[in-house]
C-alpha cells in the first residue's frame, strides 16, 4: 500500500505546485517594445581594398626539370621489366603455358619437356624458365606449375595452336 501510496502523494504535491497561482500581477499596460540597436564597434575593423599589382611585380617561376649550371645530367633508372631474366627483341614473342590440367595427367612434367615439344614442332626457343602462379585448386583449372619461352614472333601462330599464350 505505501508503495502506491508515496507515489500518488507526490504527483498530487507536484500538480498543485505546478498549477498553482502565481506571485507576479497582471498589469494594465504592457511594457513598451523596446528594438535592439547594434552597438558601435570597439575593436577598429580593417577594410580590404583591391589594388592592381604590376605583372613585373614577382619573378618569373623557374619550370621545376631545369638543372643549376655545370650540374651533371643524371641517368635515367632503367624500365621494369615483368619478366627478368627474358629479354625478348622486337622479332621475339614471349609465350607461357601452364604444366597441365589439374586432377588430369599433366601434360609436360618438365621444362624441357615442353622445350622439346615446341623445337618438335619446328620452333626454336631461344630462353626458357619455369615459375608458379597463384591459381585456384580446381579439377579442370590450370596447375599453379608454368613454362614460359622466348621463340620467333613468326611463329606465334603455330605456338599457340599448340596451347600457348602470349605473355606480353
Amino acid at each position: 500500500m505505501k508503495r502506491v501510496t508515496y507515489p500518488l502523494i507526490l504527483l498530487l504535491l507536484l500538480l498543485l505546485a505546478a498549477c498553482g497561482p502565481s506571485n507576479t500581477q497582471p498589469t494594465a499596460t504592457p511594457p513598451p517594445l523596446t528594438v535592439d540597436q547594434p552597438e558601435a564597434d570597439v575593436i577598429p575593423r580593417p577594410t580590404i581594398t583591391a589594388t592592381a599589382v604590376p605583372a613585373d611585380a614577382y619573378p618569373a617561376v623557374a619550370p621545376a626539370n631545369t638543372l643549376p649550371e655545370g650540374y651533371p645530367v643524371p641517368e635515367l633508372a632503367p624500365a621494369y621489366n615483368p619478366y627478368p631474366g627474358m629479354d625478348a627483341s622486337d622479332t621475339q614473342s614471349v609465350m607461357m603455358i601452364a604444366a597441365g590440367v589439374q586432377c588430369e595427367d599433366v601434360r609436360y612434367p618438365t621444362e624441357q619437356d615442353a622445350v622439346a615439344a615446341l623445337e618438335a614442332a619446328g620452333i626454336p626457343v631461344y630462353e626458357s624458365v619455369t615459375f608458379e602462379l597463384p591459381v585456384a585448386t580446381v579439377c579442370g583449372g590450370p596447375t599453379s606449375t608454368h613454362y614460359q619461352v622466348i621463340i620467333d614472333a613468326d611463329k606465334q601462330a603455330q605456338a599457340e595452336q599448340m596451347g600457348w599464350e602470349f605473355a606480353e
